[in-house]
């Protein structure tokens, strides 16, 4: 009688402990997928804040009182060369005249980036903005440039002929 209560008694601590583990909101069966050797991704709460301070981009009509920087160097306007090849050039192209692949399906256009366009009346402080925060169907590359490597696109755009 004493082994049937405490046979009774295991089963019922097992049934517990089994649907507990049933109960948790990640298990074996229901985990995300991640490629081979993949980080997970790990999104900040919300509201914090960088630990290097939040990036203030102002507005576009106080833009014009912002400063470059940086010197045009070679290895700088190199890299702005890189960068452009990989963020604009799909849209403005490789002359920047704004008849790059995916540009050429925008009405209106992209802008056209040379030497003596509108755009390009612009001071380095507004295009620095303009690449930070977008402007009309330009997406902000913010979050895909740091500051200086957008500095060295607003560098680089002064070269376009």
């Amino acid at each position: 009688m004493k082994s049937r209560r405490l046979a009774v008694l295991l089963a019922v601590v097992a049934g517990l402990a089994f649907t507990a583990c049933e109960r948790i909101d990640r298990n074996m069966w229901d985990n995300p997928a991640y490629k081979a050797q993949e980080e997970p991704v790990r999104l900040a709460p919300k509201d914090s804040i960088p630990t290097k301070g939040i990036e203030r981009v102002p507005p576009l009509a106080e833009a014009s009182r912002l400063a470059n920087p940086l010197k045009p160097a070679k290895e700088d306007l190199a890299r702005g060369k890189d960068l452009f090849g990989i963020f604009c050039v799909p849209c403005h192209g490789d002359s920047g005249r704004g008849d790059g692949a995916v540009g050429k399906k925008f009405v209106p256009a992209p802008a056209d980036l040379r030497v003596g366009s509108p755009v390009m009346g612009l001071s380095d402080g507004q295009l620095f903005v303009v690449v930070s925060s977008g402007l009309g169907a330009m997406p902000a590359f913010r979050a895909d440039l740091s500051p200086g490597e957008r500095w060295q696109v607003v560098s680089f755009l002064r070269t376009l002929k």
